[in-house]
């Protein structure tokens, strides 16, 4: 059986990817600065602050894979940022690097979201963050590639894209990412043989995506359509104002945007 260590788990996709691993497939070790809440017998909290290389080394250790879904998901300030998706995510590769330890990070879809709405993209595309938020994520794939490249530490960088349990604005039809499809998308990272370094898209089977994933080497294959919602939600404008619906990162790229057109 795999030891899986899952970073943020008391936030909102590390207790949909618990759920999904409630009949004890793996062994997993929890962590977050966050109370856990009851354990199941398969599990074990691990509290802490991953900016602690100590505690990083001692959370990797004899684990097989880690799935880092902690952090800041904010816009927020850039020392707050540097804490936590910077420093914190180099203690956690150096443990992987000690321990032969993949990792699942979660990136995001702000990596790219300045990139004009409808326009169609894929994973080798120029990175064209939205944000400092998004400049973070890009450190961190920096960092993943880097720690494949140099120390051989296998990497998939999730950009997840708009994780809700239904699509509920225009924007959705392009980004959702259903809690089945990233439950299977993880699960797919977790038991793929050899994947090196790469980046896939988090996002489901929408008719209408932005992003298509060139190299799929997991064997993802989501199965939920935002379009099933598009009745519904159409109409809906895309949170951030009308700058917001013409970029990729909605409400992100919006924010601070002081550039004349």
């Amino acid at each position: 059986m795999k030891t899986i260590v899952l970073t943020g788990a008391a936030g909102n996709i590390g207790k949909v990817l618990r759920e999904q691993w409630s009949d004890g497939r793996y062994q997993l070790r929890l962590n977050d600065i966050k109370p856990l809440g009851e354990l199941a017998t398969h599990e074990t909290a691990y509290i802490g602050d991953l900016r602690d290389a100590g505690f990083c080394t001692e959370l990797l250790k004899g684990a097989d894979t880690v799935v880092h879904m902690a952090g800041i998901g904010t816009d927020l300030e850039l020392d707050l940022l540097i804490e936590h998706n910077l420093k914190a995510l180099l203690s956690l590769y150096q443990a992987a690097s000690t321990h032969a330890v993949r990792v699942i990070y979660a990136s995001s879809n702000h990596a790219i979201g300045m990139y004009a709405s409808e326009t169609d993209i894929d994973e080798h595309a120029a990175v064209r963050p939205d944000s400092l938020y998004g400049v973070s994520k890009v450190w961190g794939e920096a960092i993943a590639r880097l720690y494949f490249d140099k120390h051989g530490v296998e990497s998939i960088c999730l950009r997840i894209g708009s994780f809700e349990t239904e699509p509920f604005e225009r924007r959705h039809l392009h980004t959702w990412l259903s809690h089945a499809d990233m439950q299977h998308l993880v699960e797919r990272c977790i038991e793929a043989l050899h994947p090196g370094f790469h980046i896939m898209y988090g996002v489901s089977a929408n008719t209408r995506n932005w992003w298509r994933q060139r190299d799929n080497p997991i064997g993802y294959h989501p199965q939920s359509n935002a379009e099933d919602f598009a009745e519904r939600i159409a109409s809906i404008p895309t949170r951030g104002g009308p700058l917001a619906e013409l970029f990729q990162g909605g409400g992100f790229a919006a924010s601070d945007y002081t550039k004349k057109t």
